[in-house]
């Protein structure tokens, strides 16, 4: 899945590289939410910090984001609500397999 290093930055601070990340994130999610229902994207607290779902035919994925994004979240479509059946245990490899088999429509 990808290259072990991580892109060059073009000089950007690495704060400003993942708060666009969180923003990608957040947007995904309300788009899933649009195509595929209100049940299907969400976000909730978790370890004091903001985390965005989605629920896929390929399976849930999962983001935390920066609590200053709160603001953002709320404004957003996406409902303050926990994945039907909770967190289904997958790691960050399993998520971005999972991505990956959704953005080529492998499903």
């Amino acid at each position: 899945m990808g290259a072990d290093n991580p892109p060059p930055t073009d000089g950007e601070p690495i704060d400003e590289v993942y708060h666009d990340r969180n923003l990608l994130a957040i947007a995904f999610a309300s788009a899933i939410r649009l195509t595929w229902g209100p049940n299907s994207a969400g976000w909730y607290w978790h370890d004091e910090w903001p985390l965005v779902w989605v629920d896929t035919p390929t399976g849930q994925k999962s983001w935390h984001v920066t609590p200053d994004l709160e603001d953002v979240l709320e404004r957003s479509s996406l409902q303050q609500t926990n994945p039907e059946g909770g967190y289904d245990g997958h790691s960050r490899t399993l998520k971005n397999c999972r991505l990956a088999r959704y953005i080529t429509g492998a499903y």
